[in-house]
């Protein structure tokens, strides 16, 4: 009697498990994050999620018979939070498999391998350095006032040396061309210009060679940071010339950890192209960051100033990420491993980087 009660329970349970509706059925969608960077994870002119990682899901998704919906995030650490937390089913993007990301998550088979590299700016001459650094806002602002002082001076010492200088020009053109001739050579140091008579006349050629010296020193040191902003930035090769450097990072990337946990001093920036745009303007000497992400993004902007230096090192594999004992995982794995069998990932691998891929 008890056999029987035993068998029909367990037949209950049975039937009961297999008409629940499967992981991204109809009634029940994966709940997807997407987190990363180009080419693994992009955007369509729409606005929907594309790119190597999109692509090679949209695969799996399809042999599986699953349907999706998507979020979208912008930080790898902060998609991993909400797979932890078990708000979403799976991650898809650029995600480096670590053993601190392993304590929080589960990933499936590695479908990328990849590692850190170093980007630097392309050196552009220290003039070009020079005109860049000259023209910041911080720069302008005091050159602006230069200026306007230049003006003045050059105004009222020709009007001075009008009434009171007979071999001064008439003319007012050639009356302003020599004054400023008279006001740049005060300047530079250079003039012999006597100025206005008298006691306050002498304070205020004091008081304005004094503050040309200022207005030389400050535009040599201009000079000077740029010089040796190149030579810096010149003698990095690789992560063993990180040290005393400044260096650049994407925030919540492994780029960022590497960084943190040596100590380097860096700054993070929220995306590639903030990244970029400081290591063009000097801000920063460096830039680390995923190998194929910086490899894709120098390839993809060919008339920015930037080349990668150095072997690829601190290697990692990508992977999806799912919560701790997900039932994906094994199907996930078991599509890649098909999918890599019959060449169809190699040919994904090839459409985003061409011949280079994996190589």
């Amino acid at each position: 009697m008890n056999r029987t009660w035993a068998c029909l329970f367990l037949s209950l349970f049975a039937s009961h498990a297999w008409s629940q509706p499967a992981a991204g059925s109809a009634t029940s969608p994966l709940r997807v994050a997407i987190a990363g960077s180009p080419p693994f994870v992009t955007r369509t002119p729409a606005g929907e999620p594309a790119g190597f990682a999109m692509d090679l899901w949209t695969s799996i998704a399809a042999g599986n018979g699953w349907n999706c919906t998507y979020r979208l995030f912008d930080a790898t650490d902060a998609a991993l939070d909400a797979i932890a937390r078990g708000e979403c089913d799976l991650l898809v993007g650029n995600t480096s498999i670590t053993s601190e990301r392993e304590r929080r998550v589960e990933f499936t088979q590695p479908y990328y391998r990849a590692g850190l590299q170093i980007m630097v700016s392309e050196w552009r001459g220290h003039l070009a350095q020079f005109f860049e650094r000259l023209f910041e806002p911080q720069h302008v602002e005091v050159l602006s006032c230069v200026l306007l002082g230049v003006i003045i001076a050059t105004v009222a010492i020709a009007g001075f040396e009008r009434r009171h200088n007979p071999d001064f020009p008439k003319t007012r053109g050639a009356g302003l061309a020599e004054s400023f001739y008279y006001v740049m050579g005060l300047v530079l140091g250079k003039s012999s210009y006597k100025g206005f008579p008298g006691v306050l006349g002498r304070l205020v050629l004091v008081g304005w060679m004094v503050a040309s010296l200022f207005v030389v020193v400050y535009v040599q040191s201009v000079f000077t940071s740029s010089m040796t902003a190149d030579l810096l930035q010149g003698h990095i090769h690789g992560p063993q010339d990180l040290a005393n450097k400044i260096v650049g990072v994407v925030d919540g990337t492994e780029s960022e950890s590497y960084a943190r946990e040596r100590n380097l001093d860096y700054a993070a920036y929220a995306n590639l192209d903030a990244a970029v745009a400081a290591l063009v303007k000097g801000t920063i000497q460096c830039l680390i960051g995923d190998a194929p992400v910086l490899q894709y993004y120098d390839y993809t902007h060919p008339r920015v100033p930037i080349h990668e230096v150095g072997p690829v090192f601190q290697p990692v594999n990508y992977g999806f990420a799912v919560p701790m004992s997900s039932p994906l995982r094994e199907p996930i794995n078991l599509t890649l491993l098909h999918l890599s069998e019959v060449g169809d990932l190699e040919l994904l691998g090839r459409k985003y980087f061409g011949e280079s891929y994996q190589k």
